[in-house]
């Protein structure tokens, strides 16, 4: 393959880039059975009402957590190799601390709900959502610790072991417990991914003394990288719950969640390409004077490679996307069922996500080594800015499509200013390259879908 050679030029172990690979594979096969068995098992209207639960959780464990990847992933091994448990233990309490406040402060808003509006808010199915997703936050801060140790084998392995407890627990609970059940499918996939938390986790130890060993520097790349985060999750999961918001439609609900839920994984399949190198490139270099030496050195050694790698995936996925752009129509009614036939124009937006998914990697890559956290949050910032805009205008009229639109729209965007806010990250003819061929391939889907 094309891709694992430049990681491995970058000083990578093969056994990494390998490992995710497989990881990606097995999760694509946990994603294809989420995708084509729940929603016949649920059927249209209660697949709508699932994806809203899947959502949340899904949106909420990205703004709490997901900030903390690239703080473990580029500060953890730039420290000498005996100094590492300490740090990301030290990461980790932080952000457990941090993140439990915010926890606590929504366990009362979602009981002031279930209060308020019961009918909406049922006790039971929001009462378990929320439980997954707080076993969610919490197994994702131990993978986050384990991928600055090093160990990418648990960090890849936690998707696949969600999905497929997930799938599993759905199709036997829902015909015994329907929509509630499915709550308790989330909080047992919440928890299959847990224990894939502890084992990354291993190992850590508190600081020595008690002392808190976090800069400055890292306390406020934390804070802005999860923003960033917080606001990109909300812009590309948002989807499901503008239609749900403002078509009305648990439906188009359904058709938005399908579309989204499609696009959005194949898009972390290459960011995850990226985020194993994060480790090894902070890495580079790194002795006893600290973060800005490593920094200035991974920066200048890795990003001419990382571009290489950014090509090379988008010369493999701009001919896989246009097949399945011309195919649309005949792909959608055949994987998801006849039921969903009418949700293969809903696609069409989305597939832009996975043409432009290289770019936008490469840049958060960037941005991490050049620890530009400000650069992730901005445009993160201006992404959602237009997700809203244009989710509030088309989504009341053509729902579903009007969402995926917003979400792809919002992924431009962001990859446009911080490309902009990043002086030579991007090279003019890659750029050029993944917007005509993000153009191209939603362009052609709309005329076969039509």
């Amino acid at each position: 393959m094309v891709a694992p050679s430049v990681p491995v030029a970058l000083g990578v172990p093969r056994s990494a880039v390998l490992g995710t690979v497989v990881a990606k594979a097995a999760e694509l096969v946990t994603l294809v059975a989420l995708a084509t068995i729940v929603p016949r098992v649920l059927g249209p209207v209660d697949y709508g009402r699932f994806s809203v639960l899947l959502t949340i959780v899904t949106i909420g464990t990205g703004a709490l957590a997901l900030g903390g990847t690239a703080l473990q992933a580029r500060f953890v091994p730039a420290v000498p190799l005996a100094q590492r448990p300490a740090l990301a233990y030290a990461v980790a309490a932080r952000l457990v601390r941090v993140r439990g406040g915010q926890l606590l402060g929504l366990a009362a808003v979602v009981g002031a709900l279930v209060v308020w509006d019961p009918v909406t808010f049922p006790p039971v199915s929001t009462t378990l959502t929320f439980v997954a997703l707080t076993v969610a936050v919490l197994a994702t801060l131990g993978c986050q610790a384990g991928l600055g140790l090093g160990r990418t084998a648990a960090w890849n392995a936690r998707y696949p072991v969600h999905n497929a407890v997930l799938v599993l627990a759905l199709v036997w609970l829902y015909p015994r417990a329907g929509v509630p059940g499915t709550a308790v499918a989330l909080v047992l996939a919440a928890c299959g991914m847990s224990g894939v938390g502890v084992v990354a986790a291993r190992g850590l130890r508190r600081p020595s003394g008690g002392a808190d060993p976090l800069p400055d520097a890292i306390r406020r790349f934390g804070r802005l990288q999860g923003t960033g985060w917080a606001l990109s999750q909300i812009a590309q999961r948002g989807g499901v719950l503008a239609v749900a918001l403002l078509a009305g439609s648990t439906v188009e609900t359904g058709y938005a969640a399908l579309a989204i839920g499609t696009a959005l994984p194949a898009t972390y399949a290459v960011l995850a390409l990226f985020t194993v190198t994060l480790p090894h490139l902070s890495a580079t270099g790194a002795d006893a004077d600290g973060v800005a030496h490593v920094g200035h050195d991974a920066h200048g050694r890795g990003e001419p490679q990382l571009r290489r790698l950014a090509g090379a995936i988008l010369a493999l996925l701009v001919p896989a996307t246009l097949a399945v752009a011309f195919l649309l129509p005949s792909l959608t009614a055949g994987v998801f069922g006849a039921d969903y036939a009418p949700a293969a124009r809903t696609f069409a937006p989305a597939l832009a996500l996975v043409v432009l998914s290289p770019l936008q990697a490469l840049l958060i890559q960037v941005a991490a080594l050049r620890l530009r956290a400000d650069v992730t949050t901005w445009s993160a910032l201006l992404g959602l800015v237009a997700f809203l805009g244009v989710a509030v205008i088309f989504v009341p009229r053509i729902g579903a499509t009007g969402a995926t639109a917003a979400t792809s729209i919002a992924a431009a965007v962001t990859v446009a200013v911080a490309g902009r806010r990043l002086p030579g990250a991007v090279g003019r003819v890659l750029g050029i390259t993944s917007f005509a061929a993000a153009a191209t391939v939603v362009a052609l889907a709309l005329a076969v879908t039509r």
